[in-house]
């Protein structure tokens, strides 16, 4: 049944524009935007969405901007049961989460798939900034990969990382570290066939050691937040920090698989990172 429909029946004098017309689901979460001016109608909406959808049993409403270090999503319940933990299916793999201590989006299933449908038997792969796992799961999951290996600085994303690996026992060859990228990754002293830059920002100051980790001929996916049609930019910071290395980079595609805004997109720069001649 369409939300916003159903919300304007009960609502008459609301404008129908201003009220939701979905939300994302995480679980038995259901994760909505409710403008600021309804903020009296939080309740009604979360029992509306908890009667029409009987397997949410949480609606939280955003409370702000993913902020800080580990850009978390401030929350707020407004219906249901009182808490912010779940267990998430996606790619045929299950994800305990905390969604008021990790960043996670749900928006970003297809991204994972679409990545572990490139990985080739065999190949060694490392995701930085891998949060609870999802990429390093759907990749082990999807593909033949040989190994699988994420490293995330948020100690509660990692303890979740580790009880998501017990969680899917049938997926072998993944190991998750927990530390800076910047020091974790040199002292695995490893090339890899692929690595993924998965930080939602800032992943620019991680390209210097993603380059030095990734063979010749090795493929990076480098995720990056821009505004509508600056796609040039991303190809740039990568081009830049080839350079410095003495590298070559052949892109094969951008892909935007998300967005921050009304007008600024997640963009992933797919390459081909080759030794310079």
């Amino acid at each position: 049944m369409n939300l916003r429909k159903t919300l304007q029946a009960r609502f008459p004098a609301v404008d129908p524009t201003r009220l939701p017309g979905g939300f994302d689901r995480v679980g038995d979460i259901a994760v909505v935007m409710v403008a600021p001016e309804l903020a009296s109608l939080d309740r009604e909406i979360g029992e509306i969405i908890l009667a029409l959808h009987t397997n949410v049993r949480v609606v939280a409403k955003r409370d702000g901007q993913y902020h800080g270090e580990y850009r978390t999503l401030p929350l707020a319940i407004i219906a249901g049961e009182q808490r912010l933990t779940t267990v998430h299916r996606e790619n045929g793999i299950n994800l305990h989460l905390d969604l008021a201590r990790v960043y996670f989006s749900v928006r970003s299933a297809h991204e994972r798939a679409r990545i572990a449908a490139l990985v080739q038997p065999g190949e060694t792969v490392a995701v930085l900034c891998s949060g609870i796992g999802p990429f390093p799961l759907v990749i082990a999951r999807h593909s033949g990969a040989r190994e699988v290996i994420g490293i995330e600085k948020n100690p509660m994303a990692h303890a979740y990382a580790l009880q998501n690996l017990q969680a899917n026992p049938k997926i072998t060859g993944v190991r998750c570290l927990e530390g800076e990228v910047t020091w974790v990754l040199p002292m695995l002293d490893q090339k890899f066939d692929r690595i993924l830059v998965a930080l939602p920002h800032g992943g620019e100051a991680l390209l210097p050691c993603a380059l030095a980790a990734l063979q010749p001929g090795g493929i990076l996916h480098y995720y990056d937040m821009q505004a509508k049609g600056c796609s040039t930019a991303t190809r740039t910071k990568v081009e830049t920090a080839c350079r410095e290395q003495g590298r070559r980079m052949q892109a094969l595609g951008i892909t935007r698989c998300g967005h921050c805004g009304p007008a600024v997109y997640r963009l992933c720069l797919d390459a081909v990172i080759d030794a310079a001649r």
